[in-house]
């Protein structure tokens, strides 16, 4: 395999490391007996990774061998121990399936006085997802929750009883996202624009359902659950 394929491979690598805290090639130094400014060099293009380099890089860092030639995407050993380690998600036992199994949830509800996060509950069911979904949208598989809409008032992009897909680590507004919110307690999908005043316009896709406006004198009866990221019917 040409050193080329191998830095493609390593790159991948590192946007997988990156998902479990890994932001810096100090920090992959600091856990791994792996030079960080040998890593930068290599992916600057100022070194190759050779075939002895990158059989020891894969001790280094934990890797199946050949890992950097391989031509497909499998994840490595070392993070698929590490998502089986958070507990929120599972991965398939199977050797040739890494995709990443999911929970469906059927309800999110606030946990203590609304500023101690959101609790799931009741499982469905399970979405398997391939490593790239959360490669793509730089998303932490444990900060992704998979829920069920309870209503039509999203309809038609988002309908009753379709897998919505929340990260929970975005809750701060971004004008014209879609969040799930909880809202006097009730739970709801719902477009949110910023308004003059701090105020909060909550708007439905179905024109049944009237806008709803959170004034700054009444936000605590709206907790930010997370934003829309995923879909599925």
């Amino acid at each position: 395999m040409t050193p080329e394929h191998r830095l493609k491979r390593l790159k991948h690598l590192l946007d997988e490391m990156k998902l479990k805290g890994y932001k810096t090639y100090a920090s992959i130094e600091r856990d791994f007996d792996v030079n960080a400014s040998y890593i930068s060099q290599i992916v600057n293009g100022n070194r190759q990774l050779g075939e002895s380099a990158a059989r020891k890089m894969e001790v280094q860092l934990k890797l199946p061998t050949f890992y950097f030639d391989k031509v497909n995407d499998d994840k490595s050993l070392a993070e698929l121990a590490d998502i089986l380690e958070k507990g929120s998600v599972a991965v398939a036992t199977d050797e040739n399936d890494k995709d990443i199994s999911v929970p469906i949830y059927s309800l999110y509800f606030c946990c203590g006085n609304g500023n101690g996060g959101c609790e799931f509950e009741e499982i469905k069911g399970y979405r398997k997802l391939p490593p790239s979904f959360f490669i793509d949208k730089n998303l932490k598989p444990e900060n992704f929750k998979l829920v069920c809409a309870s209503s039509d008032s999203m309809k038609p992009y988002i309908n009753d009883k379709d897998e919505v897909g929340v990260d929970i680590s975005d809750t701060e507004v971004k004008d014209g996202e879609i969040y799930a919110i909880l809202l006097d307690g009730d739970r709801m999908f719902k477009q949110i624009f910023r308004e003059a005043g701090g105020a909060l316009r909550l708007r439905s896709f179905n024109p049944e359902y009237p806008d709803k406006l959170v004034t700054a004198k009444n936000h605590e009866s709206l907790i930010i659950v997370g934003r829309q990221v995923y879909r599925a019917g």
